[in-house]
């Protein structure tokens, strides 16, 4: 079972947003479009047109019309968080960083935040795995 986001919906997200996408944010996309994180957090996918209602909190639409309105322009929501703060990179106007910053709603500062991609294609490919044995032990009960 494929969960991941597609090389077209990706490209897609990123003419959408005129930014490019750092390739670890890809390949977590690609192993699991939209995942739940320890601690609360959603990673945002990307839009996929066979799921919308699953993908319907996108990251384009979170920086858009999702978006705090007093959030600094230059950073891009990946991850929002159950108390309002999320997990952003910051866009150089035409790239985003690989850098995963923590943005606190309630202050408007950020600092780097403790874990990285590595950390969250790990989890990506925990979650899929899970999947893939619930499936598995589903289809011989049967």
């Amino acid at each position: 079972m494929n969960l991941g986001a597609t090389d077209e919906m990706i490209l897609k997200a990123e003419a959408e947003m005129n930014l490019r996408f750092p390739e670890g944010l890809k390949q977590v996309l690609k192993i699991s479009n939209g995942l739940e994180l320890p601690g609360g957090w959603k990673l945002h996918p990307v839009f996929d047109p066979n799921e919308p209602r699953k993908t319907c909190s996108h990251i384009g639409y979170e920086n858009t019309k999702g978006r705090w309105s007093y959030m600094d322009s230059k950073l891009i929501g990946i991850a929002s968080g159950d108390t309002g703060n999320q997990l952003v990179l910051e866009s150089d106007g035409s790239q985003l960083a690989d850098t995963i910053l923590f943005w606190d709603h309630e202050t408007n500062k950020t600092k780097k935040w403790g874990k990285g991609f590595e950390y969250l294609i790990e989890k990506a490919k925990t979650r899929i795995d899970k999947i893939n044995k619930q499936i598995s032990r589903s289809i011989k009960t049967r």
